[in-house]
């Protein structure tokens, strides 16, 4: 392992550890859920993610940055009304926008990009990161959502001191049964979920911070979300992740990118399995030494 990834979980009781270490390697990815579940709901008897104190400003804050996927200016998101944070419009095709698709003049940057972990570390290298207890969030070109909804959301997450939040899928979206934890629950402000997923979190400085080397050379971001970031959390001693049922999402498209190859040579299941390697190391624990340098080597 190189000095380029944190130590996680060095100081925690073995059971927990080897607990971890089981979730992160030792079990397959789209089966681990239902546990991890389970041990949220657990940490919700003992302390209620439903409670939330009131705080100062509880919306967007000039200190927050929003980061919107792009298409040449091409996304989804609604600005009915404006937002108090840094809003950058990350052009993913790398031509720029095209003509007249930036009238609210936010700052843009474009950057040729293969799928969100690229897109997220490209916006990690080049933007200041949002001031300490602040908050990035990351929205996919296809997500729905309005600039009211991401202003309620940041109130929610502030309200309710998440380290990390997201929308909850709407119904309507093409996500809403592969990811039934995240659904939308009716007559709810928001439930305590295992992850956020990588189609629109918002991150909390601290918690970003400590998991973005994790993405480095990754490109689709498979791992970060289900496997670095609630590890990441946990080492914090703040794993509170919330869906946010007061502002639903939809994902206007079909999820595709589970088959790409992309240029570093690996598919996105191949990608997830590096940073799960990368996690087992800094937590102190064996991997395979042969796999674990070919896919380092494949995107170095």
């Amino acid at each position: 392992m190189t000095d380029a990834f944190p130590s996680l979980m060095r100081g925690r009781s073995e059971p927990e550890r080897q607990q971890w270490a089981r979730w992160v390697l030792g079990s397959h990815s789209d089966l681990f859920l239902p546990e991890m579940a389970a041990a949220v709901d657990q940490l919700n008897r003992h302390d209620p993610i439903e409670q939330g104190q009131p705080v100062v400003n509880p919306g967007a804050t000039p200190n927050d940055l929003v980061v919107i996927a792009t298409q040449r200016g091409r996304h989804c998101v609604v600005f009915d009304q404006p937002l108090a944070c840094p809003v950058v419009l990350f052009d993913w095709t790398g031509d720029g926008l095209e003509p007249g698709s930036n009238p609210h003049g936010f700052d843009v940057i474009s950057v040729a990009t293969e799928c969100k972990g690229h897109l997220m570390e490209e916006s990690w290298k080049r933007l200041p990161p949002p001031a300490g207890g602040h908050y990035m969030g990351f929205i996919d070109d296809d997500v729905l959502i309005s600039a009211s909804a991401i202003n309620r959301l940041l109130a929610v997450a502030r309200i309710h001191n998440l380290s990390a939040a997201q929308p909850a899928v709407s119904f309507g979206s093409s996500l809403c049964q592969e990811y039934g934890w995240l659904r939308q629950r009716a007559c709810t402000t928001l439930h305590r979920v295992p992850i956020v997923e990588i189609m629109a979190p918002f991150i909390r400085r601290d918690l970003l911070e400590l998991a973005m080397p994790f993405l480095k050379g990754v490109r689709s971001g498979y791992g970060l979300d289900r496997f670095a970031l609630p590890l990441c959390a946990v080492h914090l001693n703040a794993w509170r992740f919330g869906a946010v049922d007061l502002t639903p999402l939809t994902h206007v498209r079909v999820f595709g990118s589970l088959e790409k190859r992309f240029s570093n040579g690996l598919l996105s299941k191949e990608e997830e399995h590096l940073i799960r390697q990368r996690l087992m190391q800094s937590m102190g624990f064996a991997v395979d030494q042969a796999l674990h340098q070919q896919l380092e080597a494949a995107v170095a």
